[in-house]
């Protein structure tokens, strides 16, 4: 177990530390408090120390129970009982993760927990939606552009402040804890199955759970008051005081505890149920949720205190001055080295080269991926600039999106919206998403259409450059098949009798 804990520790240090350093770095050339800036780097060491317990206590408890419910739920081959527990699961999962606990903060005039449990519930259905996918082998893509379509109907229908939040909302959906235990019951459902396709319909999972929470948001967009403006509240950020990690720790114990609970009862109802449990594997599970919860609390107040301040301060500061536009450049530089080492990410291309037998090399799909992130900050500050509709990017980008499904092996379809949903991490929502704010703050936008849509563009972006790397494979494949003809057609396989 300890090595395993060191190598969360170092892959927490991959991620964190090209932050601290370009931090650092600006901190020459940026005019800081020292107290603001002793408070970011306290808040990084927590960041750390929380990213790590976090992934350790997850893999001790949320991967081993998400493991169990999905062999066993296959091993009941009762449907309902399948669709019904992918429903809770999602639901309940979703609630825990740390990425929409962050963007509930800062979306300030949508309620928090209404915003929580509407992105939750999204999550449930389009899992109930997956897991028959994954049973009965529906086509991907026919259910994605039916329910793009539908998502681009509702647009027309909601208040304009609402559907960058609605785009955020599902590309935070799936991160740490969610991904686990959606591709391990994705798995176990299509093991099931006899079928060709059936290991290609492991994946696709985590692309419907993205989808879910853009309808149900936009849903709740359909119930808010037009006549209501959404006034956004950047005090949240103001405030540097070192007696914040006191307020905050309680804040966010509470918070946290709220969240995991609902998954501890699941686990306690499974095992009270089956006994499929050890009393080893009791122990450690319970202790992993322990873990679970302090890295957990760690990291929210490290992202509220430290993250978030810093994050909001560097936006406002470039956008106030003529360097405005060297904004663009950084936030790109610092996305891309978030994507490089985000934990979900790396889970996923895991999968993926396990699935392709590593006729694609895990660098080019990470590169890809992280490129692909890179581009997607790199506009959303532009548009920030420019003051461009979130629509109009949204509108283009799945427009590709989909075009390229045509052109790509199916299983590309569900690796590349697979991806998307991965990318955008804890740190996108709790450092990414303030630069954006600040920035636009500083210019006078309008905070909710401008700023916002971020974590969305940083899951849509690396949807096409995944997509890319997929109609590169198939063209690949397609030359392969053509020389191999080729050869065969050179050879005279009746040499021997006429030359007898």
């Amino acid at each position: 177990m300890l090595k395993k804990l060191k190598e969360n520790v170092k892959e927490s240090i991959i991620t964190v530390g090209p932050i601290v350093l370009i931090v650092l770095l600006l901190s020459l050339v940026v005019p800081m408090k020292s107290s603001f800036l002793i408070s970011f780097l306290i808040s990084s060491i927590l960041l750390i120390i929380g990213c790590s317990l976090f992934t350790f206590g997850a893999d001790l408890s949320m991967v081993v129970i998400g493991n169990k419910l999905g062999k066993d739920l296959v091993r009941s081959k009762k449907v309902w009982l399948i669709l019904v527990a992918s429903f809770i699961i999602g639901t309940v999962v979703t609630i825990a993760e740390p990425d929409i606990l962050v963007l509930s903060e800062q979306a300030t005039s949508i309620p928090s927990l209404a915003l929580i449990l509407t992105i939750s519930l999204g999550v449930g259905l389009c899992m109930l939606l997956a897991s028959s996918r994954s049973l009965f082998g529906c086509d991907l893509n026919k259910i994605l552009i039916i329910s793009f379509i539908i998502i681009f109907i509702l647009m027309l229908f909601v208040p304009s402040d609402f559907i960058p939040i609605a785009f955020d909302s599902g590309g935070v959906t799936t991160g740490t804890i969610s991904i686990p235990f959606i591709i391990t019951l994705g798995i176990g459902l299509v093991s099931s199955r006899v079928d060709k396709k059936a290991k290609e319909d492991s994946f696709g999972l985590v692309a419907l759970a993205s989808t879910g929470p853009i309808l149900m948001v936009l849903l709740l967009g359909l119930f808010h008051n037009s006549e209501n403006i959404m006034v956004f509240d950047n005090s949240i950020y103001k405030n540097f005081s070192f007696s914040n990690y006191l307020t905050q720790i309680g804040d966010c114990l509470e918070s946290v505890l709220l969240a995991i609970l609902p998954i501890l009862v699941i686990f306690l109802v499974y095992y009270a149920i089956t006994k499929n449990v050890t009393k080893r594997e009791f122990h450690k599970i319970i202790l992993g949720i322990l873990v679970t919860i302090i890295g957990l609390t760690m990291f929210l107040v490290a992202t509220n205190v430290g993250f978030l301040n810093m994050g909001y301060y560097i936006g406002e500061y470039f956008a106030s001055t003529n360097l405005k536009y060297l904004l663009i450049p950084l936030v790109m530089i610092l996305s891309f080295f978030i994507a490089i080492a985000e934990p979900a990410v790396i889970i996923l291309i895991e999968q993926i080269d396990a699935f392709t037998g590593g006729s694609i090399p895990k660098k080019v799909l990470q590169i890809a991926l992280a490129v692909g992130v890179s581009i997607a900050a790199g506009l959303s500050i532009y548009r920030v600039f420019t003051g461009t509709h979130f629509v109009y990017y949204a509108a283009v980008g799945y427009g590709i999106a989909i075009l390229l499904t045509c052109f790509i092996p199916k299983v590309f379809t569900a690796i590349a919206f697979d991806a998307g949903g991965a990318t955008g991490g804890s740190l996108t929502t709790g450092f990414l998403l303030p630069i954006s704010i600040g920035a636009c703050y500083a210019v006078g936008g309008n905070v909710f259409t401008d700023a916002f849509g971020l974590a969305s563009m940083v899951s849509l972006i690396p949807i096409i450059t995944i997509e890319l790397v997929g109609l590169i494979y198939q063209l690949k494949l397609n030359f392969i098949s053509r020389v191999e003809m080729l050869d065969d057609s050179i050879i005279d396989y009746n040499w021997e009798v006429n030359n007898g």
